[in-house]
């Protein structure tokens, strides 16, 4: 079946900036970090996914579609554990990420109190609050936003990222369970969430607010990554430091 013009401009919106072109990517998956710079990054993205069903809880709660809402409580539950996700056994993903960060010699401790102790960046505290503020809105403006902008992303992203954590970072397959989970459910996830923002936006002006969203969201990833490569690639390279050969 042909796709329709609104899929094709949200497909477009996410291509125009897709965080699997940006320059930290690039720097990951040419393995130019090391496990310290990828604890870093953990100790950012961390406070940012770890409030991915928060948001989804918030859109579920004023939701009048029964449809999107058992969508949601599946999505909830598999994030929080409580199901596997695909041939997956259950476990909240964010835990997969903290043993991950254990493994790049991160103290979980240091991730979980990374902004009560003022450690996150100015970029990523504007995407969980982008976030937080997008899950507020009408469910499928929300949805537009959180499962394609962001959630859509996921797959393209982890799928190029992750075969250099084994080939060229030494990890086993078992230590980046968090990526390869995430490639499987986050794209059921992201596509679901097509399905229904084609489904519910029904009038030009509810369209036009979607794409509008799917832009920023993917306008607010790249920000926080922007953040990351600032801190632990640009600024170091500026002083002379070397990173990883």
């Amino acid at each position: 079946m042909a796709k329709s013009a609104f899929r094709q401009a949200l497909e477009e919106a996410i291509e125009q900036r897709h965080s699997a072109v940006h320059p930290w990517s690039e720097a990951w998956t040419s393995g130019k970090l090391d496990r310290r710079l990828l604890g870093e990054w953990v100790k950012q993205h961390f406070h940012y996914v770890s409030h991915f069903s928060e948001w989804l809880g918030a859109v579920y709660a004023t939701c009048p579609h029964w449809d999107v809402q058992h969508f949601l409580l599946e999505n909830i539950t598999e994030e929080e554990g409580f199901v596997g996700s695909g041939d997956f056994a259950p476990v909240r993903h964010s835990e997969l990420l903290l043993d991950f960060a254990e493994t790049c010699g991160m103290k979980r401790n240091e991730i979980l109190n990374a902004q009560v102790n003022g450690e996150l960046l100015a970029e990523t505290l504007g995407l969980q609050s982008w976030c937080a503020v997008q899950s507020q809105k009408p469910f499928v403006e929300a949805l537009s936003g959180l499962l394609i902008g962001l959630e859509s992303q996921v797959p393209r992203i982890y799928s190029k990222t992750t075969p250099p954590l084994l080939e060229k970072y030494g990890f086993a397959e078992d230590e980046v369970t968090f990526f390869t989970l995430h490639i499987v459910a986050d794209a059921e996830h992201g596509e679901k969430g097509f399905e229904i923002v084609e489904k519910y936006a029904t009038t030009d002006e509810q369209r036009a607010a979607c794409v509008r969203l799917v832009k920023e969201a993917t306008m607010m990833r790249r920000l926080y990554l922007d953040g990351v490569y600032r801190k632990f690639i640009a600024e170091p390279q500026a002083q002379g430091k070397k990173l990883a050969a």
